[in-house]
């Protein structure tokens, strides 16, 4: 018995040397899952972000060419309402696919920002589409180039990527080369899309 207390401390030092090594190792494990899994959703939402930009964009463009046909908007890329229609739907049927994808893995202020994007491109979509003959294209453009901002600062944000100090540098080029709306509606294009 007295040899057994004589190795006593010796042994209580190995269980605490072996407790400390395994709680040590397990942290340092559950830190580097939690790294892996952090930049593994940060990889997915920033594909996800593009995507989706990528559909919304689409519908713009569609809709710009849209405009054009009816005169809303001067530019000689211009797209029957035959056709235009037809890919308009398509598109937007693609940007709808891609919206699930920002609701499952966006944060809620990306989510929100992206959803007043789109909100903002519907009515360029009704006024291209000569659903809404009431609103003002330049303000629809200006909208849509507010909304895009918004969407674009809130993904870097949520990714971890510097917003910057020119909130103007996310702007839609578009919405510079349409002028304000006149007092008797319509409004006066300035120069093309880019």
């Amino acid at each position: 018995m007295q040899l057994f207390m004589q190795q006593l401390p010796t042994l209580i030092g190995v269980l605490v040397g072996a407790l400390a090594t395994f709680t040590a190792t397990s942290v340092a494990e559950r830190s580097r899952w939690r790294r892996t899994q952090s930049v593994r959703w940060d990889d997915k939402r920033l594909a996800a972000y593009a995507e989706y930009a990528h559909a919304v964009k689409k519908v713009i463009s569609i809709s710009v060419r849209l405009a054009a046909h009816h005169g809303i908007h001067q530019d000689l890329d211009v797209l029957a309402p035959e056709e235009g229609l037809a890919a308009l739907a398509l598109a937007e049927e693609e940007r709808t696919m891609k919206w699930e994808t920002i609701l499952l893995l966006g944060t809620d202020h990306t989510v929100v920002a992206a959803r007043a994007w789109h909100d903002s491109v519907f009515k360029l979509q009704r006024i291209a589409s000569g659903v809404d003959v009431e609103s003002s294209w330049a303000d629809a453009v200006g909208a849509v180039s507010r909304a895009r901002r918004g969407f674009y600062e809130a993904a870097k944000a949520d990714i971890g990527i510097k917003v910057g100090d020119a909130p103007e540098s996310y702007e839609w080029q578009l919405s510079k080369l349409v002028a304000p709306a006149k007092p008797g509606g319509g409004s006066e294009d300035r120069g093309t899309r880019s």
